[in-house]
């Protein structure tokens, strides 16, 4: 057994008899001033940045400060989401789409204690990379695993020719070559998606979305929501209950990741911005 190991199995045994609160805010180092994806495993928070850093995840404890970072034998054009298998696995969605552009995206696979990466190579039905306007929806930043399946959920786009539909897809988590396959979708009004995470105790899905917009065309304004989506038939998300609820108003924050911490706690991870310098980490009580 590594010593990493046996610090995981020491943490979970630790986690189901946890008698404190967490932590109510997490502040990230500016290493992580882009925190867009969230996965939580015991104490340990593993994020990863948006576009613009390299193949890189990072570690924290419930304080912020860096355990290790992880560099994956992979490329990064804009990572999105992050999410983990009943094994340990960990996988990475290479999958942000704002131009339209792309004609596949990819999925990174790895184990932290063990070598290499693993690709799962993608595309949507129908796309060409001809622009953000053609039809279905083919930006994502959103992904959950659940019964060796990936989970996608699109996000729409906010102007434009955006009628903020999120599409849900799914691939196999296994290394290869998919076109994915749709599955459902729904409509949510003045929201695009932004994370999600599953729950198979209490089979449930949450989802963040948001919006922005100019108040008089110079001052920036947006909201942003916590989806829980419940009573679903087998994995048919999209088509169960949705229960919502805000986590932001007026104040435009972006928050692009959530995971649940354990029975009682979930954490959502925003972006920084102009008026808060660095990304944190919101605990939020489940309902």
């Amino acid at each position: 057994m590594t010593p990493r190991v046996f610090l995981l199995l020491f943490s979970l045994a630790f986690t189901s008899c946890r008698t404190t609160t967490p932590p109510k805010t997490i502040r990230l180092p500016p290493t992580l001033s882009e925190a867009s994806g969230l996965s939580i495993r015991a104490n340990e928070f593993t994020w990863h940045n948006d576009s613009g850093d390299g193949p890189y995840t990072y570690t924290t404890d419930e304080n912020g400060s860096i355990i290790h970072r992880d560099t994956l034998s992979a490329t990064a054009f804009d990572y999105e989401d992050i999410t983990h298998d009943n094994t340990g696995n960990v996988y990475l969605g290479d999958f942000g789409n704002n131009t339209g552009r792309r004609t596949e995206q990819r999925i990174f696979r790895y184990h932290p204690d063990k070598p290499g990466t693993d690709s799962i190579v993608f595309s949507y039905p129908g796309q060409n990379g001809e622009g953000r306007d053609q039809t279905g929806n083919f930006d994502c930043e959103a992904m959950i695993w659940h019964r060796d399946t990936l989970h996608l959920f699109t996000k729409d786009q906010l102007f434009g020719k955006g009628s903020y539909i999120t599409y849900h897809y799914r691939l196999p988590a296994t290394p290869g070559r998919y076109v994915a396959e749709l599955v459902d979708s729904l409509r949510l009004p003045r929201r695009v998606v932004t994370a999600a995470a599953f729950d198979p105790e209490r089979n449930e899905l949450v989802l963040t979305a948001y919006n922005f917009k100019m108040l008089g065309g110079f001052w920036p304004s947006g909201f942003a929501s916590l989806l829980t989506i419940s009573d679903f038939p087998e994995g048919r998300f999209l088509r169960g209950t949705v229960r919502r609820r805000n986590l932001s108003w007026f104040w435009p924050t972006q928050f692009e990741a959530v995971d649940f911490y354990d029975g009682q706690w979930l954490y959502v991870g925003s972006e920084a911005t102009r008026l808060r310098k660095l990304a944190v980490g919101k605990r939020k009580k489940r309902r």
